[in-house]
């Protein structure tokens, strides 16, 4: 099982390593759940819901960098090639949400709504339910308080040349920027809260009108944080495929989106078993050999990710054919139906092989 948030705020370096480590973590747990809409989609079919979760998957991973960053400027280590880095589906978040699971799913209206449980904006929430943004929002009081003990202490300055720099990220979603300082502690803190929610409590007006370059609302903020153009926080990104229209200039959270239809068609999409355990395929080997090796080849990435966010950067360009490895790998499991007469097909189940457990292993 991964970390699990220990509810408290943060005092130590001990306790700021362990959340950050449990926001690497955090991370990642979203893109199985993205990831596996988004290949259940039959290929050349629901062009803007493919574009949409395509573009949240790679800012996730620019969160996942920022996090890396932030730990590795603070004197600490990621930790990413383990069977603990992954959790089973269907989860708990391990930012500490308890309201709901995580799962493995088709793309459908009910994934959808999974979603926007995951990228709920803090506003939103009911009383009580935590929020990937509170759990944030934790981790930078906690920089507060332990750079008002530090002071510049608590960005070694040995540590700034082993963070991956934005020469070697992959993708859009931002632009990484080194980790010196609290001031660019919180900057990469921020981007990750922004582009999530879209918005902090404090600017939340849910009859607000927000014009294009408005911060508060409904966007991102990307454009005043990386000079981009404005677009939607991940829960209203969502939010607009689940309705089916998009929102235009004058929309507000409770108006909800009122400009043109998305064309969305959940029948030309693969009809994949959700939340697949591998007992699940132990009666049909050539499924559960397609299901290692896409599990192999999800090893070999989180080995490259650990080893590029430990001293051998380089390694995220071979990360970036990994990926794509992995992509065509459960594309193919997905095509191919369950002989139980269910009418599901096979998915990954997204686990991580040891090295002493995969073929020649010792």
């Amino acid at each position: 099982m991964y970390h699990k948030l220990q509810k408290r705020p943060i005092e130590t370096l001990e306790q700021l390593h362990y959340d950050l480590q449990l926001a690497i973590e955090l991370e990642f747990s979203t893109l199985p759940v993205y990831l596996t809409a988004l290949y259940s989609i039959e290929e050349g079919t629901n062009q803007c819901a493919c574009t949409v979760i395509r573009s949240v998957v790679m800012e996730e991973m620019f969160h996942l960098t920022n996090a890396a960053n932030l730990l590795i400027a603070t004197g600490g280590s990621p930790a990413i090639n383990s069977p603990e880095f992954l959790p089973a589906f269907p989860t708990k978040l391990p930012d500490g949400e308890t309201w709901f699971e995580a799962d493995l799913q088709k793309f459908s209206p009910e994934a959808l709504q999974n979603f926007l449980n995951i990228e709920m904006p803090t506003a939103l929430a009911k009383e009580g339910d935590i929020t990937i943004g509170e759990f944030y929002a934790g981790i930078e009081n906690g920089l507060q308080t332990l750079h008002n003990r530090m002071g510049p202490e608590l960005f070694p300055a040995d540590c700034h040349d082993k963070q991956i720099a934005h020469k070697y990220y992959y993708g859009g979603g931002g632009e990484l920027t080194p980790v010196t300082d609290l001031a660019s502690a919180n900057f990469a803190l921020n981007a990750i809260i922004a582009q999530g929610e879209g918005v902090p409590d404090e600017c939340w007006d849910p009859d607000q009108p927000f014009p294009l370059g408005d911060t508060t609302g409904i966007g991102s903020g990307d454009h005043q944080l990386f000079m981009q153009p404005r677009e939607l926080s991940h829960y209203y990104r969502f939010n607009e495929l689940l309705l089916g229209y998009r929102y235009v200039q004058g929309d507000t959270p409770n108006s909800g989106p009122t400009g043109p239809a998305i064309p969305i068609d959940y029948h030309l999409v693969y009809n994949v078993v959700k939340n697949p355990q591998p007992e699940h395929y132990q009666p049909y080997p050539a499924i559960a050999r397609l299901d290692t090796e896409f599990n192999l080849t999800l090893s070999l990435l989180l080995d490259q990710l650990h080893l590029a966010f430990n001293g051998q950067p380089d390694l995220l360009v071979a990360a970036v054919g990994t990926m794509f490895g992995l992509k065509e790998k459960a594309q193919s499991m997905m095509r191919v139906p369950l002989p139980d007469h269910s009418g599901h097909n096979a998915t990954p189940t997204w686990r991580y092989i040891a090295a002493k457990d995969r073929p020649g292993g010792c």
